[in-house]
């Protein structure tokens, strides 16, 4: 199938283009120029008022069933996933719309165990090779290791320490592997790049020192600010309810989990996410390759809708909205060598966003999502809603969640 793309504003690595047409052939992006592109027989989509935007990258999500089709019906077309269990990985698809780490590296019992089935640890530098092997050979893209030991969150965590991590760094780099690694301190960011890992998933929670800030500058960081959004906000219930531009393409059953999630117990107040901003900002500002991620599904978190959010968050640190955009296209992209996407450029794959208004201008304007192509084939919402998939996914989470109270009640038992 050929279509064109005529009359809209284009927008790679945060910049308006020149041209003002984009076509596309099969599964690739064949020419960008202007309405001469258009060949005879092309679907032609009119982009009047509207900006193209290359698919949304969301670079850190845990996989659950149907997880890919309902993130694409909000123009996020690839998923990275920072930790999840084979059989999970095996049954999602289409595999060309998510990476994954597969189970992640941590010490006995350390996070994020209570989440997941039993799965193999990592108990000393010795496991490195063997720990790595396994990874590549269950499929894994990149490999994520856990440095947390739960002091960030006034808690005490088994975690792996710096000689694991860096004999991890160090087999994972001999294989070509990206590492990502999951922090909560300012502290254990820097310990960790010290051992050579590439990126930070979590931006820092305490605050970052101009010395921390310079030690980590040669590493992306995903920065997951809208985690706050897992706590009611004024209206009462979770933030993504209150969205009156996402809310709409949201299908019933995820509406009625974020119901449930607002019923459930919080404090008083969200927490106090403006360290967490002012770390984002002076790490963008030194240089550190800021990557929008939202860690769904975590409460409050639904795939595709959340990222979206992220952006805003992104933008009230104080990033630009083009540098916001580059955060979900072309810096996840090229962080993550992924070649083929986050780019609208000839030879790309066709994954493509059209929304109306300026993102630009304002970045809410992600959210006014036109239509979504996933390697050139136009996604439609409703295929999606109400089918096997999305049942699935709500039954997982489920799952997950009731695997997590039972071992809270085990832990702090009442």
């Amino acid at each position: 199938m050929a279509f064109t793309i005529l009359h809209t504003r284009l927008v790679d690595r945060g910049t308006a283009l020149r041209a003002n047409s984009l076509r596309v052939a099969d599964d690739r992006i064949v020419a960008v120029g202007g309405p001469e592109i258009a060949q005879p027989g092309d679907v032609v989509v009119d982009g009047t008022g509207a900006t193209l935007l290359p698919g949304l990258i969301d670079s850190h999500i845990h996989l659950a069933p149907g997880c890919t089709h309902l993130a694409a019906t909000y123009g996020v077309t690839t998923q990275l996933d920072q930790f999840s269990m084979p059989e999970v990985i095996r049954q999602e698809v289409p595999r060309s719309a998510f990476l994954t780490s597969g189970i992640g590296a941590t010490a006995p019992g350390g996070h994020p165990s209570i989440a997941y089935p039993p799965f193999p640890y990592v108990t000393g530098p010795e496991d490195a090779k063997q720990f790595v092997a396994d990874r590549i050979a269950e499929g894994a893209d990149h490999l994520k290791l856990i440095y947390d030991d739960g002091s960030g969150h006034g808690l005490q965590l088994p975690t792996l320490d710096e000689a694991s991590v860096l004999a991890l760094t160090r087999e994972a780099h001999e294989h070509g592997l990206i590492v990502v690694a999951h922090v909560s301190t300012a502290a254990a960011a820097v310990q960790v790049v010290e051992c050579g890992v590439d990126v930070l998933a979590h931006v820092p929670s305490d605050p970052m020192s101009a010395r921390d800030v310079e030690a980590v500058a040669d590493v992306a960081v995903i920065a997951t600010l809208g985690i706050v959004d897992g706590f009611n906000g004024p209206s009462r219930q979770l933030p993504l309810l209150d969205e009156p531009e996402l809310m709409p393409r949201m299908p019933a059953r995820w509406q009625q989990v974020l119901v449930e999630q607002s019923q459930r117990w919080m404090p008083p107040e969200p927490p106090d996410s403006s360290t967490a901003r002012a770390n984002t900002l002076a790490l963008q500002q030194a240089g550190v390759r800021v990557l929008a991620g939202t860690d769904a599904p975590n409460p409050g978190l639904v795939f595709g809708a959340s990222l979206h959010r992220e952006l805003a968050h992104l933008v009230r640190a104080g990033l630009t909205p083009a540098e916001a955009l580059v955060a979900a296209t072309s810096a996840p992209a090229e962080v993550f060598n992924l070649a083929d996407r986050g780019r609208l450029t000839v030879g790309g794959r066709a994954d493509l966003l059209l929304v109306d208004g300026d993102p630009l201008a304002d970045i809410t304007a992600t959210q006014r999502i036109r239509h979504t192509w996933l390697g050139g084939e136009l996604v439609v919402p409703e295929d999606y809603a109400g089918s096997e998939l999305e049942l699935a996914g709500i039954r997982f989470l489920g799952e997950t969640t009731a695997r997590i109270m039972e071992r809270l009640q085990d832990l702090f038992p009442s």
